[in-house]
């Protein structure tokens, strides 16, 4: 085993003169649960491709997107920096002069290209972050593919066209956000599937019986079997993408990734289980599920900021292997793919190189995470290890939690491990006042009225975002 890390190592300190250095293809869903595929427990869903990556490379249990929303998480996957450094928000106006990965491989020679959704700045223009072609591909709703099947063929194409040099491309589809409705042939396949919820975990249910209780049962199932039918359609299209790359030579020096930007949408009301993030949360076709995690999207609980991770180097990353101890994260996307194709990351980064563990190494990160949204009084959470901290009101205070036994979140440990709790409350305070202060953005004709009803939005958007002590 030491062998063949040293053996790995070895290859990617090999000039580049020696080694073409690797292709990467990085594959974004959006809103897919960390339960959501067949490869990590999904009782009912069938994604036999996406399995078949996993299978081929490594599966990380632990990793964590940088926001609990779409452009926080991008931001974070492009820039190495936590989202809530960006003041105005970068959904509105881009990330300034930060440097980006992109950017970065695009001066090392890369062709570089991104198809699909976008949301991180108003500029589409071809050579913004560095990327050479740029495709905002919305959702197609009438190709039987799939509505993220247009995106993959942009793709695709420009894979062909770039064979030849060393490329990287975004491929950052809309499954399975909201409005679920897959194509015929892929719901049909589900046709004969019966809702059983007591085979998922906890929360699953919790979220089901929700849904049960507004639409009823029928509906319910029916909302499951088109939701499963929207992530086969998302699989096959992954196939697309793994096969292309085989029949052009090219699988063998391509890094694939794929992820999901956050959670899937959590329980519509608080408790325990779930709790409500803001969206079309009860729309009974948007049953995508976090696992035995507690909250979902819009929230800074596991389910919201834990995602499937899987990535596949054959030859250099493990194939075949689990890692569920190992915390990599978002912000770590930009060092640690400029360090595998032999390039220097700036040195102010949030996030960390983590590609000696896509290699295979075990090792604790080095550095806690943080979350925080965009609002001017949001509460922080930080992630050190085994301990996750849940800052409340503005102070030092908050819920600690150990997630090493309580994945639920659900068991506030703050007394019994006072001088811990007291530690990383301090930590996230002292992070916290690093951080610009949210820009308040002008309604349209300076409208004082329309100001106070974005305020207003603003401080119900807090009280839904901002974790709360756990019911006992």
């Amino acid at each position: 085993m030491i062998a063949s890390y040293l053996a790995m190592l070895a290859t990617l300190a090999a000039p580049a003169s020696d080694v073409r250095p690797p292709n990467v293809v990085f594959i974004l869903a959006d809103d897919l649960g960390y339960g959501d595929l067949g490869c990590q427990g999904h009782p009912f869903a069938r994604t036999p491709e996406i399995d078949r990556l996993a299978a081929q490379g490594t599966r990380f249990e632990r990793c964590y997107s940088a926001g609990i929303t779409c452009s926080p998480a991008r931001t974070g996957l492009m820039t190495g920096r936590f989202p809530a450094r960006f003041s105005p928000r970068p959904d509105r106006a881009g990330f300034g002069d930060r440097p980006t990965v992109t950017a970065a491989l695009h001066d090392a020679g890369y062709a570089t290209g991104h198809f699909g959704k976008w949301h991180i700045g108003p500029n589409t223009r071809p050579g913004t972050y560095g990327i050479d072609r740029i495709e905002e591909i919305g959702g197609a709703r009438r190709d039987d593919r799939g509505r993220d099947a247009p995106i993959f063929d942009q793709a695709i194409a420009f894979i062909e066209q770039n064979r030849n040099k060393p490329f990287y491309v975004n491929i950052w589809g809309h499954i399975s956000h909201n409005p679920v409705d897959a194509p015929d042939g892929f719901a049909d396949r589900f046709r004969e599937t019966r809702l059983e919820p007591e085979r998922f975990p906890k929360p699953m249910q919790h979220k089901l019986a929700e849904r049960i209780a507004e639409h009823g049962f029928e509906r319910t199932e029916e909302g499951l079997r088109e939701y499963l039918g929207e992530l086969a359609a998302l699989d096959a299209q992954v196939g697309r993408v793994l096969e292309r790359l085989e029949q052009l030579g090219l699988a063998e020096n391509t890094i694939v990734v794929f992820s999901s930007d956050q959670g899937a949408v959590g329980a519509g009301s608080a408790g325990v289980i779930g709790e409500a993030d803001g969206e079309d949360d009860t729309h009974p076709n948007a049953l995508g599920s976090n696992g035995a995690l507690r909250g979902g999207k819009h929230t800074q609980f596991e389910g919201g900021v834990r995602v499937p991770f899987l990535i596949r180097w054959p030859g250099r990353i493990p194939a075949g292997r689990v890692d569920r101890g190992s915390i990599i994260a978002g912000v770590d996307w930009f060092p640690s793919v400029c360090k595998v194709a032999g390039i220097a990351a700036p040195a102010d980064l949030d996030g960390e190189d983590v590609s000696d563990i896509w290699l295979g190494k075990e090792r604790p990160r080095s550095r806690p995470l943080f979350w925080k949204t965009a609002a001017a009084n949001s509460r922080a959470s930080m992630l050190d290890g085994r301990w996750k901290f849940h800052q409340q009101r503005r102070g030092a205070s908050g819920t600690l939690h150990d997630l090493d036994i309580d994945p639920l979140e659900a068991i506030d440990r703050a007394d019994g491990e006072s001088e811990l709790a007291r530690r990383l409350g301090e930590a996230a305070r002292a992070w916290t006042a690093t951080l610009p202060k949210p820009a308040v953005e002008p309604p349209p004709a300076g409208d004082a009225r329309a100001l106070e009803r974005a305020r207003k939005r603003e401080r119900k958007k807090l009280e839904k975002s901002a974790p709360t002590a756990p019911r006992p």
